[in-house]
């Protein structure tokens, strides 16, 4: 199978059912990373809400900031009415790991952890560098759209 899989998840536990199949049955992968690569990535941008996004170099940050006062809004309100995320589309390098840098059950962990510290966060969401300000909840169904996104390159061995 060379198609990715098409999630949409509504609860962290659905995402937790998923990456503990992919962990326990296998997987093949359709994309550039692997579980643990995959894992890293979203830990890693599941922490940006509650701890603050990185700053960008000068010329990213004027490029979001533009982007966030044009598109920013609209693109998000597309993505949470699709439920989607455009495939392809650059992220930062920081969230990006080598192979050789992970090991799947190590990855796994960080992120249930991540996910149960996300889950009871209380305090104030950071703003955005492209889609601005938000609440939890559009935080959190960001989130899963993401982590949907992510997990569908990886196919369950049957």
């Amino acid at each position: 199978m060379n198609q990715r899989r098409f999630l949409s998840f509504d609860h962290w536990d659905e995402v937790l059912d998923d990456l503990h199949n992919l962990q326990t049955a296998g997987y093949s992968s359709v994309g550039k990373w692997n579980l643990g690569q995959t894992c890293k990535h979203l830990n890693d941008w599941l922490t940006f809400p509650m701890d603050g996004f990185p700053v960008a170099p000068l010329p990213m940050r004027c490029m979001l900031w533009l982007l966030r006062v044009g598109y920013g809004k609209r693109l998000m309100q597309r993505i949470l009415t699709t439920g989607r995320m455009a495939a392809g589309g650059p992220t930062m390098n920081t969230t990006v790991y080598p192979n050789e840098a992970v090991v799947d059950a190590d990855c796994i962990l960080q992120l249930e952890a991540s996910i149960r510290r996300f889950r009871n966060f209380n305090g104030q969401i950071h703003l955005s560098p492209l889609f601005g300000a938000m609440d939890k909840a559009t935080a959190e169904r960001l989130q899963l759209i993401h982590v949907a996104h992510h997990l569908g390159f990886l196919i369950p061995k049957a």
